[in-house]
């Protein structure tokens, strides 16, 4: 017979390794190949596409996947913010909410003070399309409008900046 107290640890346990293991992998090699051409609404209104994004000014474009229920999200944002203060000019910064209600994702970027590009994703199909197994995903698209690398996990700004001068 299997204890409670057992029983609890072992699902914390096997709860701790799946968030391991979703949280360090990165690559492009399971992402959708038509990702970058679905369509998503922009906060501010109206619809795009990320390839129409990253046209439009010819910049490299980050897009960081995110949720005001994932708490490594929250953390991250400022993060993104403050590269988005120091880089901005150069390299275009997506914040694409998934699964959220409006309202809550405003009241949190409002609250985080977040100014870089906003859109969202209500019915989660970036996730599905980038091959994400949890949140926060980062995805780094170049200049000739490529998908070069599809970051699982929460990043600091020391780690983004390495992805960005590496793959951008």
């Amino acid at each position: 017979m299997i204890r409670p107290v057992a029983l609890a640890l072992g699902l914390v346990l096997g709860l701790l390794l799946s968030a391991g293991l979703t949280s360090c992998g990165s690559g492009t090699d399971i992402a959708d190949a038509t990702v970058l051409d679905r369509p998503f609404q922009l906060v501010d209104g109206g619809t795009t596409t990320l390839a129409e994004l990253q046209a439009d000014d010819d910049r490299p474009l980050v897009v960081n996947l995110w949720a005001t229920w994932c708490a490594p999200c929250l953390a991250e944002m400022p993060i993104l913010e403050a590269f988005h203060r120091q880089r901005g000019d150069e390299i275009r910064l997506l914040g694409l909410n998934i699964s959220d209600s409006p309202t809550r994702a405003a009241d949190m970027t409002d609250e985080l003070d977040i100014t870089y590009l906003l859109g969202s994703d209500p019915e989660g199909v970036f996730v599905a399309a980038f091959g994400a197994v949890g949140l926060p995903v980062t995805a780094f698209i170049t200049r000739q409008g490529r998908l070069a690398l599809v970051h699982q996990g929460q990043l600091d700004l020391e780690r983004l900046t390495e992805l960005v001068e590496e793959h951008l």
